[in-house]
């Protein structure tokens, strides 16, 4: 299996703005190989594409099983229900995937990892319109965060380790050292809802933040 290091995209060319990704692909070792993002990454591609023909069917089912993708998957299926004029959906899912993912991030051993190339990704066009609608971002928040604690997440968390050096540095050397790729699960409960906390904080101080300049 052929694996994005960076990015989980296989391939796409990205948003009006016509953004390319460019690929690094490389052949993972060790643990990372175990880490198959195939069918993720394949519905990545298809949510984004403006031709595949059952693309309606494929974002109804995103969002009827989201607790089965990995947050990557989430933000494509924000950008193409931002595509799709839906755009109060789009911030749903488009903070969703951010909070996952950072605590997915925050569950991992290897903090060079990290989901930030999504934020930048997709982010510009949907953070612009929730903070022109804060009435509307204010209501979404506290349902997505209802939703992360009252949710498991199915998927497999290791994706995330997929975009951090240790990952690259195992695939250069033609090896991965044996080693642990995320922490202890006993202190998963702890992590999610230290994580949750942190951006239910953050949000609001940078709710008020803007409200202040504006």
């Amino acid at each position: 299996m052929k694996a994005i290091v960076g990015f989980l995209l296989l391939f796409c060319s990205v948003s009006a703005k016509s953004q390319n990704v460019e690929n690094h692909q490389v052949e993972p070792k060790g643990a990372y190989k175990e880490i198959n993002t195939e069918r993720d990454s394949k519905i990545m591609e298809q949510l984004m594409s403006e031709s595949f023909a059952q693309k309606q069917s494929l974002i109804d089912s995103v969002q009827k099983n989201p607790n089965i993708y990995i947050p990557p998957v989430l933000y494509a299926l924000s950008y193409a229900l931002f595509q799709q004029n839906k755009k109060d959906d789009a911030i749903y899912w488009f903070y969703l995937a951010q909070l996952r993912a950072r605590y997915d991030v925050n569950r991992c051993t290897d903090k060079t990892a990290s989901a930030a190339q999504y934020n930048q990704l997709f982010g510009p066009s949907i953070n612009e319109y929730a903070f022109a609608n804060l009435d509307l971002l204010e209501k979404i928040i506290p349902k997505i965060i209802i939703f992360v604690e009252n949710n498991e997440e199915l998927y497999d968390q290791r994706w995330i380790n997929l975009s951090g050096m240790d990952a690259m540095s195992a695939s250069l050397a033609g090896k991965a050292e044996p080693k642990k790729l995320s922490i202890d699960k006993a202190q998963w409960p702890k992590i999610k809802s230290e994580t949750i906390k942190d951006y239910s904080d953050g949000f609001n101080e940078a709710l008020a933040s803007y409200k202040k300049k504006n």
